[in-house]
């Protein structure tokens, strides 16, 4: 099954437009489930977007772009280098957070981790074979 990650990268190979135009269609697209929310937000009075609060006003108001900031960069590092390497940073990015957790932080390694870590690099191995026999 393909992850929503995996999907979403191949429907934006597929329609060939650019970074900031597919982000401006996207947020389109979600723009009524949002108008939604902020209609039941403030309709049960749980809004906190207030000007006695300046400075959480501040916050909510930084967190679209830091939210639009990074989509937008990882989608142009997508467009950029491809796909296969920006699959090999998913398998990068939890490995390295495994080591993280079992040298500095002590954490238990039980057998069965061992083995479907052993067993996931093994498959990254194959797949980086393939690309580089095939190129």
């Amino acid at each position: 099954m393909l992850s929503v990650g995996v999907f979403y990268n191949l429907l934006r190979k597929k329609i060939n437009v650019e970074t900031d135009i597919g982000l401006l269609i996207e947020s389109l697209f979600i723009l009524p489930v949002i108008l939604i929310a902020f209609y039941f937000i403030v309709q049960n009075n749980v809004n906190d977007f207030d000007l006695s609060n300046p400075n959480l006003m501040f916050i909510l108001m930084l967190a679209g772009p830091m939210t639009v900031i990074p989509l937008y960069l990882y989608v142009r590092g997508v467009e950029l280098c491809g796909l296969g390497p920006t699959g090999m940073i998913f398998y990068i990015t939890p490995t390295l957070q495994f080591l993280l957790g079992y040298f500095l932080y002590n954490e238990p390694l039980n057998v069965e981790k061992l083995i479907s870590f052993i067993f996931i690099w093994i498959a990254v191995f194959i797949y980086l074979k393939d690309i580089y026999e095939n190129k």
